[in-house]
């Protein structure tokens, strides 16, 4: 954000040009002990965003998941800014912990009522 207000591919491109020549390494070198997790995004078209976002349960449920994943992943819960849904990703160490995760929190969305 203090390049761009978006993501620009070029701009990025020059960024990761710029710290290879400041260390002096290749992009392979660069990125040694860089582990790529696996990441699963489910959008969820809801009846109003806000209330869902901000459902006391689904609170619950992402404190819950982003406990379980400690350090070793992140969870994500957003709102969409342009479609009346509200996006969850996880990020973790195996796909099926993403799954899991992202199934725990949909289902309490689900529950909830918040489901359009």
């Amino acid at each position: 954000s203090k390049y761009a207000s978006t993501g620009d591919g070029i701009l990025t491109s020059l960024k990761v040009m710029e710290a290879m020549m400041a260390k002096k390494k290749t992009l392979s070198q660069l990125c040694e002990g860089l582990h790529i997790y696996p990441q699963v995004l489910k959008n969820i078209t809801v009846r109003d965003k806000e209330a869902a976002q901000n459902d006391p349960d689904v609170k619950a449920a992402v404190a819950a998941a982003a406990a379980q994943l400690s350090d070793s992943g992140r969870i994500l819960v957003r709102q969409s800014g342009t479609e009346p849904k509200i996006r969850v990703m996880v990020e973790a160490q195996s796909l099926e912990q993403c799954e899991a995760l992202v199934s725990s929190v949909v289902d309490v969305i689900q529950q909830k009522g918040h489901i359009a």
